[in-house]
């Protein structure tokens, strides 16, 4: 049994180097797994949460809207209507009598 444990000590003293780690400083296998303990990395640190509550919504009723008055309408006055001059029969003409007058005046 001690034999076994003496090779298991020989093996784990030479395969050491092999399973050795640069402690976290970038160089070898793994080192792209783990940039946070990289000396030159920038460290990102999380950020706060800040939680505010949902504004509060109003709903107002819409704002009077005034429309402007409509513009005032003017009229021409009522148009001046004659009444037609009369229509008179033709004159007739008065010609002196064509014959012989016998002057008789009867007073009425």
């Amino acid at each position: 049994m001690l034999k076994k444990l003496i090779l298991a000590a020989a093996g784990f003293a030479l395969a050491a180097p092999a399973f050795a780690h640069d402690g976290g400083r970038g160089h070898g296998w793994g080192h792209y797994r783990q940039p946070h303990f990289h000396p030159h990395a920038v460290v990102v640190h999380p950020r706060p949460v800040v939680v505010m509550p949902a504004p509060r919504v109003f709903y107002a009723p819409p704002a009077p809207v005034y429309y402007a008055p409509p513009a005032p309408v003017y009229y021409a006055p009522p148009p001046v209507v004659y009444r037609p001059a009369p229509v008179y029969a033709a004159p007739v003409p008065v010609l002196p009598p064509s014959g012989v007058s016998i002057r008789l005046h009867f007073p009425l």
